[in-house]
């Protein structure tokens, strides 16, 4: 599950969509931001990653991995270019995994006390 994150991570820094959708099963869920709509199946989520990543996303970790049973939570930073403004978003993500390693859902837990526009 750690090897997963870390492949995630790599991913969205390398604006890398077919390695971000290869990482989730067919029928996984993305919540982004929880409450959120959710995005159901592998070509919803793409689409949701591909409006992302025109973001320009520099992402980096923020401490370890936490790992237990079938899931994963990570908290990381989150520095993009949105709505003509430099940001920085720390969420935190938990991934609960399938049997066979691959995310079966997402759930992204941040809200407006953890955004912050930056000077760039």
């Amino acid at each position: 599950m750690e090897a997963v994150v870390h492949r995630y991570i790599a991913a969205l820094n390398a604006a890398d969509l077919d390695a971000i959708a290869a990482l989730y099963a067919a029928d996984a869920t993305v919540e982004d931001p929880v409450g959120s709509p959710v995005h159901r199946g592998r070509d919803a989520i793409r689409a949701f990653y591909a409006a992302s990543l025109a973001c320009r996303l520099d992402v980096t970790l923020e401490g370890p991995v936490r790992a237990a049973a079938n899931e994963a939570a990570f908290a990381f930073c989150v520095r993009l270019h949105w709505q003509g403004q430099d940001m920085e978003i720390r969420p935190i993500d938990v991934f609960r995994f399938n049997e066979a390693g691959e995310i079966a859902s997402m759930r992204a837990i941040f809200g407006p006390a953890n955004m912050e526009k930056t000077s760039g």
